[in-house]
């Protein structure tokens, strides 16, 4: 659910929307003042989503990973606890 909606509206229908974005995977409302985005509203696998996207290290890690995999660089995990 990708809504943009405006903050009078927000304001009156918060409740609905809050329970909307409780019930999809993905959501966000864009929230408008005088017709500008001004805030988003996110549900929270959307907020964990950009959230881990945004760790630079965390994302650093996992490219390396694809390409040891790609290079055939694994190591089976009984070598690792031997």
């Amino acid at each position: 659910m990708n809504k943009i909606a405006s903050l009078s509206f927000v304001r009156a229908h918060l409740p609905e929307m809050v329970a909307s974005l409780g019930k999809s995977k993905r959501g966000r409302v864009t929230i408008t003042r005088n017709g500008m985005a001004s805030a988003v509203l996110v549900s929270p696998e959307e907020l964990e989503t950009l959230e881990l996207l945004a760790d630079k290290k965390l994302m650093l890690s996992l490219l390396k990973a694809e390409d040891d995999e790609r290079a055939e660089r694994l190591v089976e995990r009984a070598d690792i606890f031997k």
